[in-house]
């Protein structure tokens, strides 16, 4: 079933994406009086469909997004419908519309969302002050401490949670600057992100603060056993005041598994449990996650939209800014992901809810956008950069020039595609 959700919901992802950015280069051919012969969903043999005038509607087999064909989109015959018949500027302009057309789905897509109501956790807004730092970690080597206050990271100033989670995980074995405030003065360090994961992600060992009160309670532990219930808040251990999640966790992890007299409050009562701990992966635990407030983002259409712009500015600075790395080899290409990953987080968001998905389907058609405007013979930008060429030369290429332009372009996205997918078989073995 997973691997049909798999299926099902990158189809339908993909499919969104892709027929918005060909509806681009269609409607701009259109307006702009170019022919068009063929606006296909689907590659492959034609299965239905109907031509009006000289283009043909139709459903093709392959249900893989879509195309379409332009007039004279190869080699034209000096008719003056054909794409390439006509002046570098609607060339630009067709070629261009596809990518800004993902783009406008991006942030149209997020407007709704915010619209509808985006739920998320509280403290992604927050300034990063410092709950707890794991023991020999890379933030513990770096000397940061609990309650140290981040004012600044990788040039970043006053990060948010959000911000800090992006950039430690987009540096991962880079050294990164950083500067605390800490009991009133400033402290600098250099943490350098530990690789974790199969997508080579940086890891700090910083953790938000949390607070000793239960969130969700895993099914067949300790924790389910002794009664325990999401809201718990957890006062004392044989004991020992507990001072929040990360001192509980100390606590039952310290126990070695003998009995624990836990002391709580439920809705105003305090009560007294009993509860043994179990080892699971070397470590003692009970079977509970912390508690983290939630926030309901829901706006008004136009602070909808302007909280929907921002998102995209803010993705597209980061997809360059990981682009640069991959590029530099400060980042492991293990962090990009293919068609595989992008099947699995589209069922495992779908599962989630609507919201979800279509939150990681304005992402990934922000992402599209932004890879097709990357100057690679074949693709949009490839083709934009070969126009502002001729213009700077004042003449077209020859044909010769372009058929060889295109056919190292193809050979790029072919060898690309055939790595980046080899690159998701290989993060699963």
């Amino acid at each position: 079933m997973a691997i049909l959700g798999n299926i099902f919901w990158f189809l339908v992802l993909f499919t969104i994406i892709v027929v918005a950015h060909e509806f681009g280069h269609f409607a701009t051919a259109k307006l702009l009086g170019i022919g068009v012969e063929t606006f296909s969903l689907g590659f492959g043999p034609r299965l239905v469909g109907f031509k009006r005038r000289e283009t043909d509607y139709r459903i093709s087999m392959i249900p893989l997004g879509g195309y379409v064909k332009l007039m004279g989109e190869e080699k034209g015959s000096g008719d003056p419908r054909e794409f390439m018949s006509r002046p570098r500027w609607q060339k630009f302009l067709v070629l261009v519309m596809g990518p800004v057309m993902n783009v406008l789905v991006a942030v149209a897509v997020m407007t709704g969302v915010y619209m509808a109501g985006l739920q998320e956790p509280a403290f992604y807004s927050q300034p990063v002050i410092v709950g707890w730092v794991e023991p020999g970690s890379p933030a513990d080597k770096a000397g940061i401490h609990k309650g140290d206050r981040i004012i600044l990271i990788d040039g970043k100033k006053n990060p948010t949670w959000r911000d800090l989670k992006v950039i430690i995980s987009t540096n991962a074995g880079n050294s990164v600057r950083v500067i605390l405030e800490r009991n009133g003065r400033k402290v600098e360090t250099t943490l350098i992100p530990q690789k974790v994961g199969k997508y080579s992600l940086g890891y700090s060992g910083i953790y938000v603060p949390a607070e000793p009160v239960i969130g969700m309670i895993l099914p067949g532990k300790p924790a389910q056993r002794a009664g325990l219930k999401p809201g718990d808040r957890i006062l004392e251990v044989n004991g020992e005041r507990v001072e929040d999640f990360y001192h509980l966790r100390e606590l039952i992890n310290n126990s070695q598994g003998k009995e624990l007299v836990l002391k709580i409050e439920r809705k105003g009562r305090v009560l007294e449990l009993r509860v043994k701990p179990e080892r699971i992966n070397g470590r003692w635990i009970l079977g509970f996650l912390p508690y983290q407030p939630a926030v309901k983002k829901q706006y008004p259409f136009f602070t909808a939209l302007v909280s929907s712009v921002k998102d995209n500015i803010y993705y597209t600075t980061m997809t360059f800014d990981v682009l640069a790395k991959l590029i530099a080899g400060k980042l492991s290409p293990r962090t990009l992901s293919g068609p595989l990953d992008i099947a699995q987080f589209s069922y495992a968001t779908a599962a989630a809810g609507m919201i979800p998905f279509l939150s990681f389907l304005a992402f990934v058609s922000l992402q599209l956008a932004i890879i097709n405007l990357l100057p690679i013979p074949g693709l949009d930008g490839g083709q934009i950069i070969i126009l502002l060429i001729e213009a700077l030369i004042g003449r077209e290429l020859s044909e010769r020039a372009k058929d060889w332009i295109l056919k190292l372009g193809f050979s790029i996205i072919i060898l690309l595609s055939i790595f980046v997918l080899l690159n998701d078989i290989l993060k699963r073995l």
